[in-house]
């Protein structure tokens, strides 16, 4: 699977573009602020109808313009698979595969599973738990076929169960209900998480070995209640606690990931340039997962780089190209200049495009 053009209109800066891909390695150069983020957001606008930059869903439709629009043709098996995404200034938004519209962004996901690598991908590690749980999730849903529907339903047994918490004329046996759907969800997400991260484990220690040379590196996962007990017993203990506060306190959504080093919390002990490293490498784990579980020695992700050469010296540098280029992703990558790129061009064809002021040229 790789994605073999790109038509772009009034995304952030770019006013209008197409480009044709390499299956491979894309190149995308120029200066900060000429838009080379704006053009990896509009790779993953195209891949999940949302902004990596940005939770504002307006802001990446260009200054004075009604909407957004940005397709593609994906090619899956020599089969063109074409795909588009509109956004409207009043907030209406449209995807299509194939010519027919879809409803849920995550048919567009499966579609196209994209991945982000950037400096602000150290957010993974000392951002909010919610991100991390967003990480596990992004995962599981792409190799867990069962687990968006498990999902679903979670989220509603939670939403109804934080309502009838709330609402002081709720029935006892409409909360017990909800509660009842909470828990047997929770812990059909509890076990396919569980099992996501045995597996991925492996794959990101060795990653992460292989382009920084640290080791010692533990990843946790915390299920979001005490392990100690059952999760039906500590509803009924919360109970009180939970209806004083209005919402659910334990669950499947306040699960985390901890990672440590020598026993140690990375997001404390590390500099900048180490966090970025165990974040990249979480990111790239998951798109090997993904590729070996779905289909080995086939591309199945995009990796979208951003920055390649920020804040990684050219030792580490040139252990991720390389770790990169055996991949057998489809890649694009940004720099400020073609230094960044250096170990590539040695090693394989590819394109490159050049972004100045919102115009992209090859």
């Amino acid at each position: 699977m790789s994605l073999e053009s790109i038509s772009i209109t009034n995304f952030r800066n770019l006013a209008n573009a197409r480009l044709e891909l390499d299956p491979r390695f894309n190149f995308v150069l120029g200066l900060n602020g000429s838009g080379k983020t704006s053009l990896l957001d509009a790779f993953y606008f195209l891949s999940s109808a949302r902004s990596f930059t940005t939770n504002s869903r307006r802001s990446f439709i260009m200054e004075g313009k009604d909407e957004c629009i940005v397709r593609g043709t994906i090619n899956r098996e020599n089969q063109p698979v074409r795909v588009g995404v509109s956004r409207s200034r009043a907030g209406a938004s449209e995807i299509r595969i194939n010519g027919e519209k879809i409803l849920k962004s995550s048919e567009l996901a499966s579609c196209l599973p994209t991945i982000v690598l950037s400096p602000e991908s150290i957010n993974l590690l000392i951002g909010s738990p919610a991100k991390r749980r967003s990480y596990m999730n992004w995962g599981t849903f792409h190799v867990e076929p069962l687990f968006k529907e498990v999902w679903e339903r979670a989220n509603r047994c939670l939403k109804q169960r934080n309502f009838a918490l709330q609402y002081k004329g709720s029935r006892k046996d409409e909360l017990a209900s909800w509660t009842d759907g909470l828990v047997k969800n929770s812990l059909k997400i509890h076990e396919y998480r569980t099992e996501y991260i045995k597996k991925l484990k492996p794959i990101f220690t060795g990653i992460i070995d292989r382009i920084s040379g640290l080791r010692d590196v533990d990843l946790n996962y915390l299920r979001g209640w005490d392990e100690k007990l059952q999760l039906n017993e500590i509803f009924d203990r919360n109970s009180e606690i939970d209806t004083e506060k209005g919402y659910t306190s334990v669950g499947f959504h306040r699960a985390d990931l901890k990672l440590h080093i020598r026993g140690k919390p990375a997001a404390e002990t590390c500099s900048r340039g180490e966090l970025k490293a165990l974040a990249w490498a979480l990111k790239l784990a998951q798109g090997r997962f993904l590729s070996e579980k779905k289909a080995p020695n086939k591309s199945k992700t995009i990796l979208l780089v951003d920055d390649l050469g920020a804040e990684f010296d050219g030792w580490h540098r040139k252990n991720i190209q390389e770790y990169l280029y055996e991949t057998g992703h489809q890649i694009i990558i940004t720099a400020v200049d073609q230094f960044a790129f250096s170990t590539f061009t040695e090693m394989i064809s590819s394109k490159l495009f050049h972004v100045e002021r919102g115009k992209i040229r090859d």
